[in-house]
């Protein structure tokens, strides 16, 4: 692994009435071990967020021609420089036409990789902090916040650029908190959603379920649990869950069992991939909800051992309830008392 091509340009706009102000690089830059680490961290991130867009490039160049671009400069047309600049300078137009403020880099990256190139823009901020200078006065500072990622795009050039090119080469992660900017990277991008995650999460939810519906509740639990825990993992790995694979992981001493099941439930075709969403994953694994003034979360394997559940007469009852919490209830309780 190693990076091919690197730049990094400013977009600032203070405030959202004054059009940005853009700082652009005119070289490309030096690749380090240092910015290697960097781009190591970012794409951690990139591959832990949830709620990631699965999708392809739109056919209206016309509307975005951030594709025709991309392809310039793989091919050589454009410098990777220039390529840079024009998404930049892009970017800042549809910002210019909203009401927003922010402040951060753009990050250009072109890594190879022993199964193909990637291309990633990433949006980098900073965070505020204080050291002590050399005269051992306090400084303000401003740094690199490296576990932040509001805002990331991943382009898989081979599987976009192969004769049959996949509905899930161009990835998008977008926080909920950058939304309206999310917009616009996407718009600048050129990106068209083709997998809805959700659907196909309630689709394995769903297919899981039933297969465990069909075991002792104990194997249940735990067969959840290594759902979740190889979701999780895949996701974090930045790769689709297989469901050969998966079924594998379930049950090594019958590996095509839950394979099997999925194909005779006409619900899953064991050649499948998935790229479950992580915040519905988590149903697999824990109960929640919050209304009426009250908010629940436990873990799933509780249920009937010491959260009961009366669907009849719709109670909860809670036993072993949690140190803090009983604390908290036995010194409001003495308080009424008294």
């Amino acid at each position: 692994m190693a990076i091919k091509s690197l730049v990094i340009h400013r977009i600032t706009r203070w405030q959202d009435d004054q059009p940005a102000e853009l700082k652009l690089r005119d070289e490309l830059l030096t690749v380090t071990a240092d910015y290697e680490s960097l781009l190591t961290q970012e794409k951690k991130l990139f591959n832990g967020k949830p709620g990631k867009k699965y999708g392809r490039f739109s056919d209206d160049i016309g509307e975005s021609p951030f594709s025709s671009w991309l392809t310039e400069a793989l091919d050589e047309k454009m410098s990777f420089l220039s390529f840079s600049q024009k998404v930049t300078e892009t970017f800042k137009q549809h910002l210019d036409e909203q009401s927003i403020t922010l402040d951060g880099y753009l990050m250009f990256v072109l890594d190879s990789r022993a199964d193909g190139d990637v291309f990633y823009l990433l949006f980098l901020e900073t965070a505020s902090g204080m050291e002590l200078s050399g005269s051992l006065e306090l400084e303000t500072v401003d740094y690199l916040n490296t576990s932040k990622l509001d805002m990331a795009a991943r382009i898989e050039l081979s599987d976009w650029k192969s004769d049959t090119p996949t509905e899930d080469y161009f990835v998008l992660a977008i926080s909920r908190s950058a939304a309206k900017t999310g917009e616009i990277f996407s718009k600048t991008l050129g990106y068209q959603n083709s997998i809805d995650t959700e659907k196909e999460t309630e689709t394995l939810l769903e297919t899981l379920e039933k297969y465990t519906n069909k075991v002792d509740s104990k194997d249940a639990t735990q067969y959840r649990k290594k759902a979740y825990d190889f979701c999780v993992e895949q996701q974090q790995i930045g790769e689709p869950v297989q469901i050969e694979q998966l079924s594998t992981y379930l049950d090594e001493n019958e590996p095509q069992r839950f394979a099997s099941f999925a194909r005779e439930e006409k619900a899953i075709n064991s050649e499948t991939e998935f790229r479950p969403d992580n915040r519905k994953l988590k149903h697999l694994v824990r109960f929640a909800g919050k209304g009426n003034g009250m908010s629940l979360s436990f873990s799933s394997d509780l249920i009937q051992s010491s959260v009961h559940y009366n669907p009849s007469n719709d109670t909860l009852t809670i036993t072993e309830i949690p140190k803090s919490l009983k604390a908290q209830l036995a010194k409001f309780i003495d308080k009424e008392g008294d």
